[in-house]
């Protein structure tokens, strides 16, 4: 370790991070940002104080390992410009001795609008503090000296015991628990609505180490309900968005952005060494990769779906409660997504937003092994009327995952669990004359999608009584617009023993 800068040249015209030993000329810096094209400079200087920790100082001193701190630096910036396209971002880090009132740090950002210029020097200005491998030394009046770790220092805040004392104060956490999510490391896949929201809980929980997995950019439209994002990170990939945010929220935890999206060359990859996986992404096909990836290694998987006002929640297990080829049972990705994909559709964003929280909360009590009936149960919810509906889920003898596992033990099915709950339109006429077509009617819906054969009738999605009286006089098919409630109450009525009913698809 040196000082750094010794034999720098000053302030380079192509070097958009740099150490020097001399005093910073902000005069030469500032000019060196003006940009045509730019509306708003922005510019930040730490200077030294005669003070830290309550004890005056005269003096400090900085040191830094020269090749780390600049290949550091240099990355700080880049991801800087990436995060908020558009920017333009000029730092300086002064080592050497210092004199109270000194320039110690300057920033300059230069943007099209002061919004962006702003997010982006106060990220510099954090990302400095947390990853810059900088000491000082503080010279006090006394003669004494020491010498502070600035990337230590900064991480230190929050102090951790009273960053989670509300959350150990739980009898059901308490120390130990603590300690368990600490050491968890957490895979979260897509950070949209729902990983937003999950992923930002985690965090604020003190998982120990965050995988975000995305290789989207944040859109205008993204953030009415994608909230960790501002209008400032249009444009910037998600991921790195997400990331500097978390950081922000809790400099504990270890954070990692994975740009890219998951497939089925990488998912094992990404899944093997993960303690919990997430599944916040919004199409059929990712999620089956993941779920494919996640019951080969044995980690538990969160996965969670929303459209417009409705959102499924689902824990899968390898050991218990079927897995989602159980749920859809001969239907492939593409032929899911052509029924219901969530990407680009509308949606109600607190609806994201409750089951991003509630899959971060399944995550955490799987960490906590109090994840009780969840495994075996999909979970419906309605924000438009407030209906919640949890449908058990029983592995499915013959399901060609599940069979595969020799050492699952599958406990005695529902009768007539082994007859397939998908019936399509073709199908339907063997059923016979007593037959009836009913409409599920989501919250809020007035009319039905015309398909064929004609609906006999429509009724509330969750008014059971009425269906059970169908039920009981022959054979019952349930539709709805995507095909999720009608999958999830055919089963939920098959399990009563009402073998009869089916959902239709196709």
């Amino acid at each position: 370790m040196r000082p750094a800068g010794r034999d720098a040249c000053r302030y380079s015209i192509s070097q958009m991070f740099e150490l020097t030993a001399t005093p910073i000329d902000t005069a030469a810096l500032t000019a060196r940002l003006a940009a045509p094209e730019a509306g708003a400079a922005v510019i930040f200087e730490g200077r030294v104080r005669n003070h830290h920790l309550g004890r005056p100082v005269i003096r400090l001193e900085y040191e830094a390992f020269d090749e780390l701190a600049q290949a550091e630096g240099d990355a700080i910036v880049a991801e800087t410009e990436r995060l908020y396209p558009g920017t333009r971002v000029l730092c300086v880090h002064r080592t050497g001795t210092l004199q109270i009132g000194e320039a110690a740090v300057w920033i300059g950002v230069a943007s099209a609008h002061r919004q962006a210029g702003f997010a982006a020097c106060r990220h510099v200005i954090e990302d400095l503090k947390l990853r810059l491998p900088v000491w000082k030394k503080e010279h006090h009046p006394d003669g004494a000296a020491e010498w502070v770790n600035c990337t230590t220092e900064a991480a230190a805040k929050p102090a951790a015991p009273y960053y989670h004392a509300r959350q150990v104060a739980l009898p059901e956490v308490g120390e130990a628990g603590q300690a368990r999510i600490a050491a968890a490391r957490v895979l979260v896949v897509g950070v949209g609505g729902l990983g937003c929201p999950a992923a930002l809980y985690l965090a604020g929980a003190g998982v120990g180490r965050l995988t975000l997995v995305d290789g989207g950019r944040v859109e205008l439209s993204n953030l009415h309900r994608q909230i960790l994002f501002t209008s400032a990170e249009v444009g910037a990939p998600k991921v790195l968005a997400a990331a500097a945010r978390l950081r922000q929220h809790n400099p504990k935890i270890e954070i990692i952005a994975h740009e890219g999206e998951l497939t089925a060359t990488n998912a094992r990859a990404l899944v093997a060494g993960q303690t919990v996986v997430l599944d916040c992404t919004d199409n059929f096909a990712t999620r089956f990769v993941l779920h494919d990836a996640c019951h080969a290694l044995g980690i538990p998987l969160v996965a969670a779906a929303v459209h417009r006002f409705e959102g499924t929640l689902d824990v899968f297990r390898r050991d218990t409660g079927g897995c989602l080829h159980c749920l859809w049972e001969g239907r492939s990705p593409a032929e899911l997504d052509t029924a219901g994909n969530c990407a680009g559709g509308p949606v109600f964003g607190p609806a994201v937003g409750v089951l991003g929280v509630m899959q971060a909360a399944e995550a955490i009590k799987l960490l906590l092994g109090r994840e009780g009936d969840s495994v075996h149960q999909s979970r419906l919810v309605n924000l438009l009327d407030g209906s919640q509906l949890n449908v058990e889920r029983a592995m499915r003898p013959g399901c060609p995952v599940c069979s595969k596992l020799h050492q699952l033990k599958i406990a005695h099915p529902p009768e007539n669990a082994e007859k397939s709950i998908f019936v399509n339109a073709a199908g339907i006429g063997a059923l016979g004359p007593a037959a009836k077509t009913v409409y599920l009617l989501e919250a809020g819906e007035s009319t039905p999608r015309q398909s064929a054969p004609p609906m006999i009738t429509t009724v509330a999605a969750l008014d059971l009584i009425q269906l059970r009286e169908f039920a009981a006089t022959g054979p019952l098919v349930l539709v709805c617009r995507y095909g999720v409630r009608s999958a999830a109450i055919t089963r939920l009525l098959r399990t009563e023993g009402l073998a009869n009913v089916f959902a239709q698809t196709g």
